[in-house]
């Protein structure tokens, strides 16, 4: 729960829930856009994928679930690990997204079912069905994490164990000060700024991961994935904030209460703020970390 400084009052958070998700990913640009971005722009020598690969430790032969598989950007590769006695189903609340993981999954050498389904109800797969589940930064929209990691944990065989992929609250700190500053400059209400997540969302995040989890699985392992993107020209980063970011969900939730004239100060703000970095340093950065809970 946000404060409003002005009458220090509790302020309603905006909702981002299933609404938001099913508008978000309604097309592959805000998400592809993020993918893109992390990868071109990373410091650390291997990928978030490749980290990923290695929680799962897949032979070949594992029935995997990729449970809010989105574009597919993750489950291509784990698809074309598999072999004889594999499968693997992609899950997504998203029928556009499912749409584009059958496009984007373009080698599989064995058998891949699309399903459009809720992290939340997965009733239709009895316990044990599969030997990897993977969760990979679903929790950011999960309103009863408990719930879903439960399911997770149920659908787990005995031997095989599921991964489950977080960012951390205080991730992109850089990009959330240097927004929020800009947004009051340009003058956007405090009350509606209020309203707006000032860091990563969610209920389940890596504060509190470890404890959520080992509610459901007899082992939990946290494998750290630190990284930083860095920018040495303004063009990328503003891309990565207006289109991939939305503008931190800003342009979301205005909806037409603000006009576009509004985001285009706010985004002449940002990126003069970003180009005297840039200036003064070399370049622009944003720290982030993510981990990967191993458990079984």
């Amino acid at each position: 729960m946000n404060v409003d400084n002005a009458h220090s009052t509790p302020t309603q958070l905006f909702d981002f829930g299933l609404d938001y998700i099913r508008v978000h990913f309604g097309s592959n640009t805000a998400l592809y856009t993020q993918q893109m971005t992390h990868n071109v722009y990373r410091q650390n020598r291997a990928t978030m994928v490749d980290h990923i690969l290695d929680c799962l430790d897949l032979t070949g032969r594992e029935a995997v679930l990729d449970l809010g598989c989105g574009n597919g950007f993750i489950l291509r590769d784990v698809a074309s690990r598999l072999r004889y006695g594999g499968r693997a189903v992609a899950v997504d609340i998203s029928p556009a997204m499912l749409e584009l993981a059958q496009r984007n999954v373009t080698i599989s050498w064995a058998p891949l079912e699309f399903v459009e389904g809720r992290a939340e109800d997965l009733s239709r797969y009895p316990d044990g069905t599969f030997d990897r589940v993977m969760a990979n930064f679903i929790f950011h929209y999960i309103e009863d994490p408990d719930l879903v990691c439960g399911e997770i944990a149920r659908l787990v065989k005995p031997g095989g164990h599921a991964i489950v992929t977080i960012e951390a609250r205080h991730s992109m700190p850089e990009m959330y000060q240097m927004h929020f500053d800009a947004m009051e400059t340009v003058g956007f209400p405090a009350e509606f700024i209020a309203r707006l997540p000032r860091t990563r969302r969610g209920k389940m995040v890596l504060d509190n991961a470890q404890e959520i989890l080992s509610r459901q699985f007899g082992t939990v392992e946290e494998r750290p994935y630190v990284d930083a993107l860095r920018f040495e020209s303004a063009e990328p980063y503003m891309t990565f904030y207006a289109t991939g970011h939305r503008f931190c969900g800003a342009r979301a939730m205005a909806a037409d209460d603000y006009p576009d004239s509004m985001f285009d100060q706010l985004y002449a703000e940002v990126e003069a703020k970003v180009k005297a970095r840039i200036a003064e340093v070399g370049y622009f950065e944003l720290s982030k970390q993510n981990s990967v809970f191993v458990c079984s």
